[in-house]
């Protein structure tokens, strides 16, 4: 059993709704691996940005390189200095947005 199917088993989730995620882990900093990727939309070294099933994901950084690609599955490696998707920057606009 993989590491993401047993911790979905504990959350309760099916392998249905695991089929239509994705799951990323950050390895102190140092290096990003992705799984359900459907796309890469942006390669250089300071971001690389994702197609998810449902929606984008950012890694920002410093000397990012893809590492390996094996289908939906990416590893990253660099100075990692966030993993955000598109509805985490939407909600930091709109926070910073009514606080002014």
């Amino acid at each position: 059993m993989g590491f993401f199917k047993e911790i979905a088993e504990v959350l309760g989730y099916t392998e249905a709704q695991l089929a239509l995620g994705y799951h990323y882990i950050n390895y102190n900093g140092a290096a990003v691996y992705i799984e359900g990727v459907k796309r890469i939309l942006r390669i250089d070294g300071e971001e690389m940005v994702f197609q998810l099933p449902r929606g984008v994901l950012h890694v920002a950084g410093n000397g990012l390189t893809v590492d390996r690609l094996c289908g939906a599955a990416v590893l990253l490696r660099g100075e990692i200095e966030e993993v955000f998707t598109d509805a985490d920057a939407r909600k930091k606009r709109k926070d910073k947005e009514s606080a002014t």
